[in-house]
């Protein structure tokens, strides 16, 4: 009876082959399943759970739209807080539309709340 010794290195890179292979042949799959502008959507404009894009907030009859400007919600964090402002995105809470702002300031990130309306 003959015995063959497999070298560990041979074995895995033919694992790692075997994983990029499945990689290969499901990421079409999943693609497919969440449709082309998945991959398009900007991040700023998801929403999380409980909370509404912010499409959804302006198109909300419910609620008085925000008569604050993105810009000047920018504006106000930058001048009460510091820093360099990353993102701005037009969130809906319970007490009404507000803008989630987000700061670079010092090498920390500082996410701050503005109102949307006056």
């Amino acid at each position: 009876m003959r015995h063959y010794a497999i070298d560990p290195d041979t074995a895995w890179a033919g694992l790692r082959l075997a994983v990029a292979l499945l990689v290969l042949l499901t990421c079409p799959i999943a693609l497919a399943q969440f449709g082309s502008d998945a991959l398009r959507a900007p991040l700023a404009e998801g929403a999380g759970p409980g909370r509404s894009a912010a499409r959804d907030v302006a198109g909300d009859e419910s609620r008085p739209p925000p008569n604050v400007a993105p810009a000047e919600a920018a504006r106000r964090a930058a001048r009460e807080y510091g820093g360099r402002v990353l993102n701005v995105v037009l969130e809906d809470g319970p007490g009404g539309p507000y803008y989630r702002v987000k700061l670079l300031d010092g090498g920390r990130v500082r996410i701050v709340h503005v109102e949307a309306r006056h």
